[in-house]
C-alpha cells in the first residue's frame, strides 16, 4: 500500500539552458537520512520547536466523495505527552486522551482501518521510523541551477518480502521537492503524498495528503483549520480513569511466517487464467487482520503478472485466520505476503509472456 516501484527524479528544464551557456552547475550528494530529519526539523508538526496547535483535517475519496473512505479527524496538541485526538468516520469512532503518563481511550467500532491509521501517521508522525533511513546507505543528489533552484529527488531502497521459499522485491521509497520538504514517503504498509505547504509559526505544513492505496482509488486529507492553541481548555486532557492496556485498540505487523501459523496451513491463492503477461511468477499483497482474524484490507504491493491482483484480492478479504494477540491481548496484525504463481493462458492471440 503507497509504495512506488520506480524512483522519480525530475530535473528542471532550465538545466539545459544552464548547461548549453556554460554556467556553473552544482550537484551535492546529501544521506537520505540527513535529508529526512532535515526535512522533518521544516515542516513536521509534532518535532523539535513545535508550537501547541488545534488542526481539523477534512479526509475523503476525491473520486467519490460518498464512500466510506471518509472522516474528520481534529487534535488538539500542546506536546508530545499532552494532546487529544478525536476520529470520527463511518465505521469508526476514536477519542485519545494523552496527559504525561495516563492516556485514555474510547473506541466505538472494532476494527480501526489501514487506510485511516496511514493518515494519521501521514499528518502527525510522517515518517513512522526515521532511524531506519539514518542506518541505509542511500544518498540523495540533488542539482543546484546557477539560479538557486534545486531538483526534485527521489531515493529508494530495495526490501525483501516474504519467506526464505518464496520472495519478491519491495520497495521503500523517500522524495523531496525543490526547497527539501518531503513530496512522498512510502513503504510497504504505509504512503502518503504531502502538497501545498504553507507557513505556521517557523514551520512550513503541509495542507493537503494524499494516498493512492489501490488503482482507481484517491484519498484525500484536507487541512481546513490550522492555529495555534493560545489558551486550551484543561478539561480536553482530563484522564480520571486511564484505559487498560487490554481494552486498547493495538495493531502490530507481523511477518508472512505468523500470518502462515495463523492460517492454520500454507497460503494458496486459486490463480484464473489470464489473457497476457506472464504464466508464472510471484505476487505480493499487503494486507491488515482484525482482532477476530478476519482480514478486512488487502492492497497490491508488486507483481510479476499486475492482472492477478485482483483474484488475489477478492480471495484475501474472504480469510479468516485465528485470532493473533501481545501477551495474551487481542491485537489487528498487518503484514506484507508474496505468493508464487501458476497459470495458463486463456486469451486468443498473442500468446502469454513467458517468465
Amino acid at each position: 500500500m503507497g509504495t512506488r516501484d520506480t524512483v522519480r527524479v525530475s530535473v528542471f528544464i532550465l538545466l539545459a539552458a544552464g548547461l548549453s551557456f556554460g554556467q556553473a552547475v552544482k550537484e551535492t550528494a546529501i544521506p537520505l537520512g540527513n535529508a529526512l530529519d532535515r526535512a522533518l526539523e521544516q515542516s513536521s508538526l509534532t518535532r523539535a520547536n513545535a508550537k501547541p496547535f488545534h488542526i481539523k483535517v477534512h479526509l475523503f475519496e476525491s473520486t467519490n466523495p460518498p464512500s466510506d473512505y471518509r472522516a474528520e479527524i481534529e487534535e488538539y496538541w500542546i506536546s508530545p505527552k499532552r494532546w487529544r485526538r478525536s476520529i470520527d468516520s463511518p465505521d469508526f469512532k476514536q477519542t485519545i486522551v494523552v496527559t504525561a503518563d495516563r492516556m485514555s481511550e474510547r473506541n466505538d467500532g472494532d476494527y480501526y482501518p489501514l487506510w485511516l491509521r496511514s493518515f494519521i501517521t501521514g499528518i502527525f508522525d510522517p515518517v513512522p521510523n526515521p532511524d531506519q533511513w539514518n542506518h541505509a546507505d542511500a544518498k540523495i543528489r540533488q542539482i543546484t541551477l546557477p539560479n538557486g533552484q534545486h531538483s526534485e529527488a527521489c531515493a529508494r531502497l530495495k526490501l525483501k518480502l516474504g519467506t526464505d521459499t518464496v520472495n519478491n522485491d519491495a520497495f521503500a521509497n523517500a522524495c523531496f521537492d525543490g526547497a527539501g520538504l518531503l513530496s512522498f514517503i512510502g513503504q510497504p504498509g504505509y504512503g502518503m503524498e504531502f502538497h501545498d505547504y504553507q507557513r505556521f509559526g517557523t514551520k512550513l505544513v503541509a495542507r493537503r495528503y494524499q494516498d493512492d492505496p489501490e488503482p482507481g482509488t484517491e484519498l484525500v486529507g484536507k487541512i481546513v483549520l490550522l492555529e495555534e492553541l493560545k489558551t486550551p481548555d484543561e478539561s480536553l486532557f482530563a484522564v480520571d480513569v486511564p484505559t487498560a492496556p487490554e481494552q486498547q485498540l493495538q495493531s502490530v505487523r507481523v511477518s508472512q511466517t505468523t500470518i502462515e501459523r495463523a492460517a492454520a496451513g500454507p497460503l494458496a491463492i486459486v490463480w484464473p487464467p489470464v489473457k497476457s503477461g506472464k504464466t508464472s511468477g510471484v505476487l505480493s499483497m499487503y494486507i491488515s487482520v482484525d482482532r477476530k482474524g478476519q482480514v478486512r484490507e488487502a492492497y497490491p504491493l508488486n507483481a510479476d503478472n499486475p492482472g492477478l491482483q485482483d483474484a488475489a484480492r477478492d480471495q484475501l478479504l474472504k480469510w479468516k485466520l485465528k485470532p493473533m494477540s501481545t501477551k495474551g491481548i487481542p491485537v489487528q496484525a498487518e503484514a506484507g505476503l508474496t505468493f508464487r504463481f501458476e497459470t495458463t493462458f486463456a486469451g486468443a492471440g498473442t500468446p502469454a509472456e513467458k517468465p
